[in-house]
């Protein structure tokens, strides 16, 4: 009976060692898994920094993620908005009237609505900021390691310094997930996510005005002298005036009807 205790007390906790939770205690869905060697838990398609925050190389963000401790230490789950964003992950923006280090606490939505609220902001801490890359089937915590379809090891699970001049490798056939590049110096952090982030704006919009402006040419192209076009004068005289023969009915197929005037 107490061996039979003791199983189920440890599969408990082997259970709640991979569960994370979000500050107001909910639990977290199970594509937020915890960050080798931590308890700070980030999605499986993100990176985790060594600042105790995610990243979203897609969306080129940061944000604080969930705790795989339901108490939130302070000491191994950062409090990053904490209280502003109780529910779920909290992405940090960098708003315009922020000064350099200083990022906007918000929910995922517009920034400009997050920056309009400005329900609470954290600083960037200056220092060397690494990540690791976190696999897709491996969630892990301070002391125990579980894979769930990859044979990957935690030894596997890399963890690398980066500067601001280094760039991931994007063709990687592992489950790795790529980190764009500019997570470096503390100073340069925020403005370099800031510069990223208007660079893939800028680039989306040229791209779509391309298209718009290419779909426009197209139409006009298909459209011709089509109803709403006018026609050039020059083709005015190649148009065929409709002959008057043309519109001789015939009854069941009898002679033409003939009227004579005057008798």
């Amino acid at each position: 009976m107490a061996f039979t205790l003791s199983l189920l007390l440890l599969l408990l906790d082997i259970a709640s060692a991979t569960q994370c939770y979000w500050p107001n205690g909910d639990n977290a869905t199970a594509d937020w898994v915890p960050c080798p060697n931590s308890r700070v838990c980030c999605s499986t398609t993100e990176a985790c920094l060594s600042n105790g925050l995610c990243y979203e190389a897609n969306l080129n963000i940061a944000h604080r993620g969930a705790c795989a401790d339901h108490s939130w230490p302070i000491s191994e789950c950062p409090r990053i908005c904490y209280s502003e964003v109780p529910g779920g992950w909290a992405n940090l923006y960098p708003c315009p009237n922020n000064t350099n280090q200083v990022f906007t606490c918000g929910e995922p939505g517009w920034a400009s609505e997050v920056c309009e609220k400005n329900i609470g902001t954290y600083s960037w801490v200056s220092g060397y900021v690494s990540y690791a890359y976190l696999p897709t089937s491996t969630a892990t915590t301070g002391t125990a390691a579980t894979s769930t379809s990859s044979p990957t090891s935690v030894d596997a699970v890399q963890t690398t310094p980066v500067d601001a001049t280094s760039c991931p490798d994007t063709s990687s056939s592992n489950s790795s997930v790529a980190i764009g590049a500019g997570l470096g110096v503390g100073l340069g952090v925020p403005l370099l996510l800031s510069l990223a982030g208007m660079l893939w704006t800028c680039a989306r919009m040229k791209r779509q005005m391309r298209a718009f402006n290419q779909e426009r040419m197209e139409q006009q192209q298909l459209k011709g002298w089509g109803q709403g076009s006018p026609i050039p004068k020059d083709h005015l005289g190649e148009m065929d005036a409709p002959n008057p023969r043309d519109r001789v009915e015939e009854v069941h197929g009898s002679e033409p009807i003939v009227t004579e005037l005057g008798g």
